[in-house]
């Protein structure tokens, strides 16, 4: 279950507070967002974003190293990145920028070094399209920290395996990278919370567990009962690049409302073809509760549009289901899987249509 508030709501410039002075970033909606789990894998997304620390336009990219105007000013950008946490810039403008809805990643301890504003860019794989070069110059940023899987459910899970006595087996949290998809788990060692990977327990997980922009996690949580939790994000108005794989994509669209198949997202702007029969070469989009998968494919309509058909239990790559049901919207938050055929380094989610 995923909730979404949105009551009296109006555009605002958010205030997030950094060294303890108050700064100020692109105009946007502060919104609280319920999440709820069952004890059933379900894929969940989000529909909001941490608020930015700050923004400002790029001067100059010179290597790794980008120069650029942020509001604050008293001291050195860097020395306000809290350690430990994951930090990104995303380009948020103008809306003719070439680099527009792209992301990179920080690096932390560069960044936090220099005694300039300078950020200093890492060589990633959450990067959407590589380090960036002068083309980048003119772009506004917004640099904000990433949403993560032990940064929203870690005290909640630490608390279930200490007091609850449940057992770390019954938590499993499926992430994408942008190349593949890791299954976790959590263990307790010496009362600290740490994660190993599903598969290979003695394969200790380091990194944090980012959740990109516009992807969806598996999570399958607890013996006796689901999780709930409640954050307060800013929503965004700009496209969303999320690159896709040839394999399986878990996603989900990233902004507060239903997303209708075939006019916001799914439809040959997206490069999906659709076919009168379905054919293991296609496309197909799977909904998940528990052990229960729907699986469909796009279907050709006598209108030259697309509409995504659910596709036969048994036979998936060859059969429609009978009698003809589609899917014409995904809730808000809800997540999704998407099998790719080819992959798709340049695909975007795009605000919704009126």
């Amino acid at each position: 279950m995923k909730l979404f508030f949105s009551l009296s709501l109006v555009p605002l410039a958010l205030t997030t507070f950094f060294l303890g002075t108050p700064l100020r970033s692109q105009a946007q909606e502060a919104v609280p967002y319920l999440v709820g789990t069952g004890t059933q894998l379900e894929l969940v997304g989000f529909p909001v974003h941490s608020p930015a620390l700050d923004a400002g336009t790029v001067s100059s990219v010179g290597g790794t190293l980008v120069g650029w105007s942020p509001s604050f000013t008293d001291r050195p950008f860097g020395s306000g990145l809290r350690r430990g946490q994951e930090y990104y810039a995303e380009v948020v403008g103008p809306a003719t920028h070439p680099w527009l809805g792209h992301r990179f990643e920080l690096d932390e301890t560069a960044t936090s070094a220099r005694s300039d504003h300078g950020l200093a860019i890492a060589a990633s794989s959450y990067n959407t399209r590589g380090v960036p070069n002068g083309s980048l110059t003119g772009a506004c940023l917004e640099v904000r920290p990433h949403l993560t899987v032990d940064g929203l459910w870690g005290e909640v899970v630490k608390n279930r395996l200490v007091h609850g006595k449940e057992s770390p087996a019954s938590f499993l949290f499926a992430i994408p990278n942008p190349s593949f998809t890791r299954e976790v788990r959590p263990f307790l060692q010496n009362a600290l919370l740490g994660w190993h990977h599903a598969h290979r327990i003695s394969e200790r997980v380091q990194d944090s567990l980012i959740i990109p922009s516009g992807s969806s996690i598996g999570v399958d949580f607890g013996e006796v009962r689901g999780s709930s939790f409640g954050i307060t994000g800013n929503t965004r108005t700009w496209p969303t690049a999320a690159p896709l794989s040839a394999s399986v994509n878990l996603l989900c669209y990233p902004y507060p409302r239903d997303m209708r198949l075939g006019l916001d997202w799914g439809s040959v702007r997206e490069g999906f073809r659709a076919q009168v029969a379905p054919s293991p070469e296609q496309d197909r989009l799977e909904i998940i509760q528990g052990t229960r998968k729907l699986s469909y494919a796009p279907e050709l309509q006598a209108s030259g549009d697309i509409r995504w058909r659910r596709l036969h239990p048994r036979f998936v790559e060859d059969k429609w289901a009978i009698p003809a049901s589609y899917l014409d919207t995904i809730p808000l938050g809800q997540g999704f899987l998407l099998r790719k055929n080819k992959a798709d380094p340049n695909h975007f989610f795009y605000p919704p249509k009126p």
